[in-house]
């Protein structure tokens, strides 16, 4: 997406994505290719789009007491029991916020209403909008999508069906369709010529080592194909010792991820699966779950169907290595990592090191 909006600079384009670290992301990725982000291109969170560029700007053909300052977070269903009539009471929150689980379908509303306003001014705002991180919105959200592309914006969609952690609001609308269920959409918009599809299964981020592992998780969809090809010390998949993990750490400076704050982090400074996605990291020590410890076990892959979304986002954070806490055999990992052993650091010794040992050796033959 990046790449593309900066080959096109005489395009007007607008890209959304769902969490904040992806923000950042994207926003680092401008600033190392471009120095910042260009004047054509604005980035911003689903929901400040949503809250800015479509509910705002008409929100009086639905509600038009007070401007709708700002969005009223909610994780479960909002306004049970109240019927959608009844404007106030099923959308807004106090006097000026808007439920989160209730704006896209206000944003729809707002469109039926207005008579298309709201896509007639994206459309003279932007020539292109991308929708970054799709496998994570739900309910309304896919009714706003449908009608950014009935607008005759170029509208793109990006998303990993892998990779479904969290999701924009809960809604039993459109249900089948969150996570890997936007595949079943894709195809269905694809054959009524809505859209089209293309499957980019390449990644830059990890090793053949790290995807090898990933796509043993999802034995059934298309592998991931590495473009990554560094030479470089301990690459791949390893275990670690509960007793070495101070050592691990010390040594390749990774970054700890866990579930969540219940797991037993070792004295390391760790964050969240969830947290971590849309981060990358150069290495990644993972805290394993008992379903993952499980699967590391067996090799058995029900044993963490639950959480395979992310564990694979927690895999496929790392450029180079990943490690799990684990001290028990594994028919899936056989690097397991050892600080005592010569080659400790799980390191290939160069020439440099190897021909003084040489010497050394010769040396002492002689002199005995």
């Amino acid at each position: 997406m990046v790449t593309d909006a900066l080959n096109n600079r005489d395009r007007r384009i607008a890209i959304v994505t769902y969490t904040n670290n992806n923000l950042r992301e994207i926003e680092k990725r401008f600033a190392e290719l471009n120095s910042g982000i260009p004047k054509h291109v604005e980035v911003m969170t689903w929901f400040s789009f949503l809250l800015r560029e479509c509910a705002r700007p008409y929100q009086r053909s639905k509600f038009d007491e007070k401007r709708i300052e700002s969005l009223l977070f909610v994780n479960k269903h909002s306004t049970q029991g109240i019927p959608e009539c009844q404007t106030k009471k099923y959308y807004i929150a106090g006097e000026d916020f808007i439920y989160s689980d209730k704006i896209s379908r206000f944003v729809v509303e707002c469109e039926e209403k207005s008579s298309m306003a709201v896509t007639s001014r994206l459309k003279r705002i932007y020539t292109d909008i991308f929708v970054d991180e799709f496998q994570d919105l739900a309910g309304w959200d896919f009714e706003v999508v449908q009608m950014l592309m009935r607008s005759g914006i170029s509208v793109t969609l990006v998303g990993d069906p892998r990779q479904h952690i969290y999701s924009t609001h809960p809604s039993p609308k459109n249900k089948k369709y969150i996570g890997i269920g936007f595949v079943d959409l894709a195809k269905t918009w694809n054959r009524k010529g809505v859209c089209s599809v293309e499957h980019m299964n390449a990644t830059y981020r990890c090793n053949g080592l790290i995807c090898d592992f990933s796509n043993g998780l999802w034995p059934n969809m298309d592998a991931m194909t590495p473009l990554r090809n560094d030479t470089i010390d301990h690459q791949g998949v390893y275990l670690v010792a509960e007793s070495l993990i101070k050592d691990y750490v010390d040594r390749f400076k990774p970054q700890v991820l866990r579930h969540d704050k219940r797991a037993n982090t070792y004295g390391q400074e760790a964050l969240n699966f969830g947290v971590a996605k849309g981060l990358e990291f150069e290495r990644v020590l993972i805290i394993p779950t008992k379903p993952i410890k499980k699967y590391l076990a067996t090799g058995i892959i029900d044993h963490a169907i639950k959480s395979r979304d992310r564990l694979h986002v927690a895999v496929t954070r790392a450029w180079h290595s990943v490690a799990f806490v684990f001290d028990g055999h594994s028919p899936i990992v056989s690097n397991r990592w050892n600080s005592e052993a010569d080659n400790r650091y799980g390191k290939v010794p160069s020439l440099k090191e190897v021909i003084p040992a040489l010497g050394q050796s010769q040396r002492s033959t002689d002199i005995a």
